[in-house]
């Protein structure tokens, strides 16, 4: 895409913050939180927010959380249309703990980023199908009818929660007009609920090796499930691997009530068609290879 800039009107509908308390706990100590929706469009986009945040002044464990919520929030809206590192407008500078304020920020500057970026694409494509001599003006009218537009899905909401900790998910969908949409996001995100710290590191770095059997029964139980009937030795004929060992995933496991949840994203390990395999290590199986940390966020034991 070029970098012209276009100037284009975009009608902002009024902001409209539907917000609910969070119910999903397994314990008494919930985590108090608001969830935000957000939904417009423009010529040639449409972007969809939903969005929960800990209420804020509720002490310093949930306030670190949702400074950490709102930084992926920040990172992932700012960037929107992009994958380079500069970002589409600054951050909000108000204040943050004005959650309507805040959203209404994120919202209006990402529609108006995404429709800016879909016009431009949308002019671009009109000009090479105008231009296209080996196209008849019946294929070009055909074409032109049919022009698909942009669309984001911002969804940033609480997976999981008990006393101990509270596991959020970052999870966008993202079309920008071509074969087909993708997942991006941060993935899962685990919090201690007592300091409001992230935990990211679930499993020691060297367990590669030894946990590949756990890898293997995973994905061919996933693979299986879908009606494939895949062996964990036949998983090296649909897996796209550089080598016979299969990489952990980009995005973190974490926490469920039966064990560790792993998670490939898209084209990661397989095919567009294989979707986003996951599996569940129940916890008797992955205690061994889990960090000391982790053992103490879930109460194991050797």
């Amino acid at each position: 895409m070029k970098s012209t800039r276009i100037v284009f009107g975009i009608c902002l509908a009024a902001f409209v913050v539907a917000a609910a308390c969070s119910c999903r706990t397994s314990g008494s100590k919930e985590l108090k939180t608001d969830i935000h929706q957000y939904e417009d469009s423009t010529a040639h986009s449409k972007l969809a927010v939903k969005a929960e945040l800990p209420v804020s002044g509720k002490g310093t464990a949930s306030d670190r959380i949702r400074a950490s919520l709102i930084e992926v929030m920040d990172g992932q809206l700012s960037h929107i249309g992009t994958y380079e590192e500069d970002r589409m407008f600054p951050s909000f500078e108000g204040d943050s703990e004005d959650s309507d304020m805040l959203l209404e920020y994120y919202c209006k500057k990402a529609l108006e980023t995404i429709g800016r970026l879909s016009q431009e694409d949308y002019d671009e494509r009109i000009a090479s199908i105008e231009g296209n001599e080996d196209l008849t003006e019946a294929e070009k009218e055909e074409i032109l009818a049919d022009m698909p537009g942009w669309e984001y899905s911002f969804s940033l909401l609480k997976n999981r929660e008990t006393d101990r900790y509270v596991v959020f998910l970052s999870e966008d969908y993202v079309y920008l007009g071509g074969a087909h949409g993708g997942i991006i996001g941060r993935g899962p995100m685990t919090f201690d609920k007592k300091d409001g710290n992230l935990v990211e590191r679930f499993l020691e770095p060297s367990c590669l090796e030894a946990i590949q059997p756990l890898l293997r029964k995973g994905l061919s139980e996933y693979f299986s499930e879908g009606g494939m009937e895949v062996s964990p030795e036949g998983l090296d004929d649909i897996l796209m691997l550089e080598s016979g060992s299969i990489p952990l995933p980009a995005w973190p496991p974490f926490p469920s009530e039966d064990g560790l949840v792993f998670t490939y994203q898209q084209y990661e390990i397989a095919s567009y068609a294989a979707g986003m395999p996951n599996f569940t290590v129940p916890y008797g199986d992955i205690l061994p290879y889990l960090t000391q940390e982790a053992k103490g966020l879930l109460d194991l034991k050797d």
